[in-house]
């Protein structure tokens, strides 16, 4: 069978994993990325400095982790099926709710809701798509992808949901927009809430036992790093292409753009899933994060904008991909769900840490200034990883 017949197989094959993905696509693409789009519209309209407006994304971060964390302990007692639907469900109602009211301990209640629900959706989604292909396990790694991708079509589609209604209604629009976001997470989520209710399996129980994170930590701060830095350029991308003078078509582009690059990086890293070390992965993704992160901040001409949307979508999920990857091959099946979790935690932390960072050096020194520093972060966690390849490789090999 040719190459071209095993990939149409293998894709219609991947249904299953694409449906789960929309889970990511509702809790990180809508829930959160949104966020970047809405931000200009929110600042100008409730008068926010920018570190005001990156406060919110810290909130949602700080969701994240209280999410992440809970998601720990509860996986313990309930199953990564039972905390994935729950996630999306208070997603959904966080979306809905932050187009209620515009006071601000309102709105960073709401982010922090929507910042547990993502939390709980991204732990246990790699463990479900885990179960689901546990038998196939030459389809398991790019399945993983193309879950961790499903951020890209939430992405797009918050472009093309939010920037419309801003660009047509003015600022003061940003609660209709919320609510919008809201609607279409809710459609989105009838799929996804299907898929995790049928997956049964090993890796769907709940966890037991302590972890081993022998020879995984330096992958473990390099996770960390690509969090802090990652986060930077998606909360303050959508408002550095506007302190450009860039047309709000333009800024749709570049972030449909961004979105397809996600949604299409299972494909392109394909053979890096299946054969590389998941530490060489993830020094490549943070490397090609960084390209995309350093081109605006040099060129900034249009061309050099949406070579940096196309660069950093493709790279940015497959950060997390590897880390999956790299907790299926180190860990038993029963505690893939933890495991994942742990990383997520380790992730959430530093979501939390970037947008405040940058926030305080896009006011003092501008927006380009911290898109150097998250492109700086990038870099170390891209060395980082790779010095903790050896570590990796002993461990996989025991």
């Amino acid at each position: 069978m040719s190459s071209n017949a095993t990939i149409i197989r293998s894709n219609l094959s991947l249904l299953p994993a694409f449906g789960l993905g929309l889970g990511v696509a509702v809790s990180v693409g809508l829930a959160r990325f949104a966020y970047a789009l809405l931000l200009p519209a929110m600042r100008e309209s409730l008068n926010w400095n920018y570190v005001a407006a990156g406060s919110l994304n810290t909130a949602n971060a700080l969701g994240y982790i209280v999410g992440a964390v809970s998601a720990y302990f509860l996986l313990q007692k309930i199953r990564p099926s039972q905390l994935f639907i729950t996630g999306l469900l208070l997603t959904i109602v966080a979306v809905l709710a932050t187009g209620l009211r515009s006071d601000l301990l309102w709105l960073t209640a709401t982010r922090l809701l929507a910042g547990i629900g993502a939390a709980w959706v991204f732990a246990c989604g790699g463990a479900l798509v885990a179960a689901r292909y546990h038998a196939h396990q030459t389809l398991r790694r790019v399945a993983t992808g193309l879950f961790f991708a499903g951020a890209g079509i939430g992405i797009a589609a918050s472009g093309l949901v939010v920037n419309p209604i801003i660009a047509m209604l003015g600022n003061p629009a940003w609660p209709t927009a919320w609510l919008a976001l809201g609607v279409v997470a809710a459609i989105a989520s009838v799929w996804p809430i299907l898929e995790a209710s049928r997956i049964a399996g090993e890796a769907n129980a709940v966890s037991s036992g302590a972890l081993n994170l022998r020879g995984l930590m330096p992958s473990m701060l390099a996770y960390f790093l690509f969090a802090c830095g990652y986060i930077v350029y998606m909360t303050f991308i959508f408002a550095w292409i506007q302190a450009q003078g860039l047309s709000w078509k333009f800024g749709t582009a570049a972030w449909f753009v961004l979105g397809s690059g996600v949604a299409v990086s299972p494909f392109i890293w394909r053979r890096a899933l299946d054969m590389w070390n998941p530490a060489v992965i993830l020094a490549a993704s943070c490397f090609v994060t960084l390209l995309g992160a350093l081109l605006p901040a040099f060129f900034a001409s249009a061309p050099s904008i949406i070579l940096s949307t196309a660069l950093f979508g493709s790279g940015m999920f497959i950060a997390p991909s590897s880390v999956a990857v790299l907790v299926h091959r180190a860990l038993e099946s029963n505690q893939w769900a933890k495991g994942i979790t742990l990383f997520t935690v380790v992730f959430s932390f530093g979501q939390a840490i970037g947008p405040i960072g940058a926030g305080w050096i896009a006011d003092s020194a501008g927006l380009t200034r911290s898109l150097y520093f998250g492109a700086a972060l990038l870099a170390v966690a891209s060395g980082l990883a790779l010095i903790g390849l050896r570590r990796v490789s002993e461990r996989m090999q025991d």
